[in-house]
């Protein structure tokens, strides 16, 4: 076996890259990969304990296949600053991805709870060591222009005398990535050992659809991923608002709305009727702002609809309800402006208005809402006053002094209403 002369290193080691950049990386072949963890350190004991190996479990609608996925040659705590130092000082490390979460990018400029902070730092490392070779950073987390935003992040946290340095050395590389990635339920271990005899810790569960958009703009060496099905392209824009506008976009609204109705799970949010209804119609308004041929467009809504569907999946609406706050204002307010103000584009209202609705009641039943601006939703909850109360949730979203968009959304606000009344 042929030693790999490159290596790739992974920040932020949970389920989605596990289940789709990881995989990829490795069918593709001939690269040394290590990676670190997130805020906790638990995954690089758990993988480290069962030689750096794990599941990934394909689940269809009418079976499950696995795939033991060995690419990994350690895993790091994600606060192990000297071994990322040492490996980014390496000239052999020629490519980082990172899933970070969208959280991971305002995270500031401490490394001691930034992870963006910690890689500017291992560059300054690497800078320091001499090392003349190109390296590309590439963020793989589920935002508009993630690789502009990642790249101000960093900028943020490099001292004034790295940054022509880093112009000169580093390639910042925008992505799209899609696989539905849910949380592995109790049987997916003995899954993994009735198909492969691995006794696994952390298996992963995903679904058969994945999709990879990778811009092409390496001036190093990188995986060969084009060879297993990754799309190398010039702009990813358009790829990644299809994406964020339809398949995130229809996420968001039956996080809320389907809980508002009663559902806890996708597959049964998309077969109850009204909630559908509200889908179809954000699905319309999305399809007319992103410039794509409408058959194109079809074709995805319909086989979003079909992994939707996907009974064996089970992705829970909790989960997709989490970082609301973050998640609206890029999937339902830039649809809605495009479309020319509420009135025309009543589904995404209905994505504000189950988020306004659904984030209240939780606070005045006491329930934990998983938000960076969890204190604000608690606050905006208390407001006895509707109007008063919807306004200043919407300023969470930043937006301020919209009363049409205030108005529109108390009036879907009421249909939401009537939906749960009928349960």
């Amino acid at each position: 076996m042929t030693t790999p002369t490159h290596r790739l290193v992974h920040i932020g080691i949970g389920r989605f890259s596990r289940a789709h950049t990881l995989p990829l990386t490795q069918r593709a072949g001939g690269w040394s990969v290590e990676a670190f963890t997130g805020r906790s350190p638990d995954m690089a004991r758990t993988l480290e304990g069962q030689g750096c190996r794990y599941g990934l479990i394909v689940r269809g609608a009418d079976g499950d296949e696995v795939e033991l996925i060995d690419v990994l040659d350690a895993v790091h705590p994600g606060d192990d600053t000297d071994a990322l130092n040492a490996l980014l000082s390496d000239p052999a490390t020629a490519v980082v991805t990172l899933t970070i979460t969208e959280k991971g990018y305002s995270a500031g400029t401490d490394p001691a709870t930034s992870a963006v902070a910690r890689v500017a730092a291992a560059l300054q490392a690497r800078r320091a060591a001499g090392v003349e070779e190109p390296i590309a950073l590439v963020s793989c987390d589920n935002l508009t222009g993630n690789g502009d935003v990642l790249r101000a992040a960093l900028v943020e946290c490099l001292q004034e005398d790295d940054r022509a340095w880093f112009d000169a050395h580093v390639d910042v590389v925008s992505t799209m990535v899609d696989r539905i990635t849910p949380s592995a339920d109790d049987s997916a271990a003995a899954v993994v050992a009735e198909h492969t005899g691995f006794t696994d810790a952390a298996p992963v569960v995903t679904e058969p659809f994945w999709e990879w958009v990778v811009e092409d703009s390496f001036r190093g060496p990188r995986p060969a991923w084009e060879t297993v099905g990754v799309q190398i392209v010039q702009d990813v824009t358009a790829h990644e608002k299809r994406k964020l506008r339809l398949l995130n976009g229809a996420h968001s609204l039956m996080a809320y709305a389907g809980q508002v109705a009663g559902c806890e799970r996708v597959d049964e949010a998309i077969a109850h009727r009204d909630v559908r209804a509200l889908v179809e119609a954000l699905w319309s308004e999305a399809k007319s702002t992103l410039g794509l041929p409408a058959d194109e467009l079809d074709a995805y809504t319909r086989a979003l609809e079909e992994r939707f569907r996907n009974p064996r999946l089970a992705d829970q609406l909790i989960r997709i309800a989490a970082d609301g706050s973050e998640k609206l204002r890029v999937r339902a307010l830039p649809v809605i402006a495009e479309r020319g103000g509420p009135q025309e584009a009543p589904g995404e209202v209905a994505a504000l208005a189950a988020w306004t609705a659904w984030t209240a009641q939780r606070v005045r039943d006491g329930l934990e809402v998983a938000d960076p601006r969890a204190d604000g939703i608690a606050e905006a909850a208390r407001l006895e006053d509707d109007a008063q109360r919807v306004a200043a949730q919407l300023a969470l979203l930043g937006v301020e002094d919209d009363q049409a968009l205030v108005d529109a959304v108390l009036a879907q606000e009421e249909r939401l209403a009537s939906i749960a009344a009928a349960r």
